[in-house]
């Protein structure tokens, strides 16, 4: 526990709330997988927004795993797929509603991971040094 705390107090180029954000949505994703009923219909909303916040501030080792654990919750969960089914019991907008934000957000959340690896590297061609085609000095 005190590595990860040493981890969000470091001084590094990522903001600490993204940092937080980012095990939140890991913690949550967890927790969506231990109960697939209705974990990813009430918990995994509010992990793909912590998901995308961290991928979206450069996270990209924990965007990476918040993002394949996410998508793969909603791969196994029969709730997830009954709600985007329309299967569910009559009247449950709100199930629908939420399977929908969950599909919506994982393919955002996939969408800033193409951004980030485009960012990154347009960054690498730019910082690598140009060199001269001749070697030896005149």
């Amino acid at each position: 526990m005190q590595a990860f705390w040493h981890w969000i107090r470091r001084e590094d180029h990522f903001p600490r709330h993204a940092k937080l954000l980012g095990a939140a949505a890991f913690a949550l994703g967890l927790a969506c997988a231990v109960m697939p009923r209705t974990g990813v219909l009430r918990l995994e909303p509010i992990a793909v927004v912590c998901g995308t916040v961290c991928l979206w501030a450069g996270l990209s080792a924990l965007g990476y795993g918040v993002f394949v654990l996410l998508a793969m919750d909603l791969i196994l969960s029969p709730a997830f797929w009954r709600s985007l089914t329309h299967l569910a019991a009559p009247g449950s907008l709100a199930d629908s509603a939420g399977a929908y934000f969950d599909l919506v957000g994982v393919i955002a959340m996939s969408v800033a991971l193409v951004r980030q690896a485009l960012v990154r590297r347009s960054g690498d061609k730019a910082a690598a040094p140009t060199q001269d085609s001749d070697p030896t000095p005149n």
